[in-house]
Order: C-alpha cells, then sequence, then structure tokens
C-alpha cells in the first residue's frame, strides 16, 4: 500500500515490483500462483442466493395485514349476497 500510495499521479508504477508484492503476498498465505482459486466469487455468489432465500421466504411466512373493521363487514355483507344468490 505504501508504493501505491507514493506513486504520483502522473507516475509510472513499476510493474514488476508490484507484481512481485503479490508474489510474495501468494507465497507468505501459501498460495499457488499456478492455480486458478476464486472461491471469493463462489462465496459472494452464494451468500448473494442465500438472501434471495431468505427474503422470499420471509414474504411467504409474513400473515396477511389485517383489514379495519368496516372493510370487513363489507366483504362480508357482498360475501352473504353472493351466497344467497346462488341455487
Amino acid at each position: 500500500m505504501e508504493y501505491c500510495r507514493s506513486l504520483k499521479f502522473e507516475g509510472e508504477p513499476n510493474y514488476k515490483t508490484c507484481l512481485n508484492m503479490f508474489d510474495c503476498c501468494m507465497q507468505r498465505h501459501n498460495l499457488d500462483p499456478k492455480v486458478p482459486d476464486y472461491t471469493w466469487k463462489q462465496n459472494r455468489l452464494h451468500k448473494d442466493k442465500e438472501a434471495l432465500k431468505n427474503s422470499v421466504l420471509n414474504v411467504i411466512r409474513k400473515k396477511p395485514v389485517r383489514q379495519n373493521a368496516e372493510t370487513d363487514a363489507a366483504m362480508a355483507t357482498n360475501n352473504n349476497m353472493v351466497n344467497s344468490n346462488t341455487p
């Protein structure tokens, strides 16, 4: 980070130095540079999928909002009218 921050806006980075820093970091963490390991992407996709699944399940589990008493009475009256007109 110090190297990157020390660069001027117009300055050209030393790419060999940058690559060497990445190589050293990978060696410190016992990562093989020849094996492309993109588990970070898989983990992110898994988390997004789980979040979507949970939000859908929350919607499914949510109880319907109770309507006010006037609307309930009007619906009951309408249902009684429909039921009384059917043979």
